[in-house]
């Protein structure tokens, strides 16, 4: 009966069980937020919450310029007539085509390719073009009254500000993707413990490395080697140093795709280019590049320059 009392534990006080509990809610969420994974969260978040706000803006900018618009194309026509109608969907149509051409350079810039093609840039300035003029000449000439100061502006600088709106939303876009593209997802490998040398073992092995006992009959001298007979040295083949391991973590490039840049890597007996990497991998030119500029400090034989 003394032994089991003196064995029984006593209770944790529920003090200290209410501050294990945080203590390990806090040690779980400090796991969380070193993990890479939050940040592709976060980003993602940040994009949706950005682009729903642009796209409210967006659609208020281009109620009002439709308004101008409309006012500019219907002119004396009353309700009763079709066109009266249709002139309501004339600046939609604009900002849809604008959107869509700009979403699309969203798509481009997000994958490393730049636009140089002449012809998008004068599509993007006619749309500006076609919904200033339209907004602007019913401001300065009015139909009835006087000029307004205050509806000139807002004439001039809402279809601007829609301009630049749907310019800002693809690059946000873009933005966005490439950031979240940039993480890299590493899983760490658990390392196996090291075996700790314990006293017996090391003592056994002590007792069988040695030499044995040299007994007297054992006494015998061993014949001197003759010199035709002396072992001649083998050559030690000489072993090349190992190629480095190149770093191309934080480029947004899928694990298959760097092995693959690896090998070939280590396969090519020149410098490796950014075409070369390009041509192998199919990788967008910019990030090819970025490639090459980690591996130069390495040569193709693994010896620094």
């Amino acid at each position: 009966m003394s032994d089991t009392a003196d064995t029984k534990q006593p209770r944790v006080p529920r003090p200290v069980r209410r501050l294990t509990k945080r203590l390990d809610v806090a040690r779980q969420l400090h796991d969380l937020e070193q993990d890479a994974a939050l940040d592709i969260v976060d980003i993602e978040r940040l994009r949706v919450s950005v682009t729903r706000s642009l796209w409210v803006f967006l659609a208020v900018g281009s109620v009002f310029t439709t308004t101008g618009v409309q006012d500019f194309l219907a002119g004396h026509l009353t309700p009763a007539d079709p066109v009266w109608w249709g002139t309501w969907g004339v600046e939609p149509c604009l900002v849809g085509i604008l959107i869509t051409v700009l979403r699309w350079e969203a798509a481009m810039i997000a994958r490393g390719i730049d636009i140089d093609s002449k012809a998008v840039d004068w599509l993007k300035r006619f749309l500006l073009t076609c919904t200033l003029i339209m907004n602007v000449v019913p401001a300065l000439w009015p139909r009835e009254g006087e000029i307004n100061a205050g509806m000139l502006a807002a004439h001039i600088m809402v279809p601007v500000l829609v301009f630049f709106l749907a310019e800002v939303m693809p690059i946000v876009q873009a933005r966005c993707t490439q950031a979240r593209r940039a993480i890299t997802l590493t899983k760490t490998e658990p390392t196996a413990p090291e075996p700790a040398a314990s006293t017996p073992v090391a003592s056994v092995l002590a007792v069988s490395t040695s030499p044995p006992p040299v007994t007297p009959a054992a006494r015998v001298e061993a014949p001197a080697a003759r010199p035709s007979e002396t072992s001649t040295p083998t050559p030690v083949a000489s072993v090349e140093p190992p190629t480095p391991a190149v770093e191309l973590d934080g480029l947004g490039i899928p694990m298959p795709m760097q092995a693959q840049i690896r090998q070939l890597i280590a396969d090519s007996t020149t410098t490796v280019t950014a075409a070369d990497i390009q041509r192998a991998t199919r990788l967008p030119l910019p990030i090819a590049a970025r490639v090459v500029d980690r591996l130069t400090p390495v040569t193709a034989n693994g010896y620094a320059h």
